[in-house]
């Protein structure tokens, strides 16, 4: 019975991470391509690349 389990928590978590390339397949040729060009890329630059709108965390605590 754990060995079922197992396996079938295995194929489900499997199947969840095809899922998620397939569904971002261009992101990530995108920053394939990115890296092949400039083999490294800044953190805001690989967001942009790959489509992603990332919210900017307000550093100031002040009251």
């Amino acid at each position: 019975m754990i060995d079922a389990e197992m396996r079938r928590i295995v194929d489900e978590c499997y199947e969840e991470a095809r899922r998620k390339l397939r569904d971002h397949w261009g992101q990530l040729d995108a920053l394939a391509h990115a890296l092949l060009e400039n083999e490294t890329l800044e953190e805001a630059d690989a967001y942009r690349i790959a489509g992603i709108t990332r919210l900017v965390k307000d550093t100031d605590d002040r009251i």
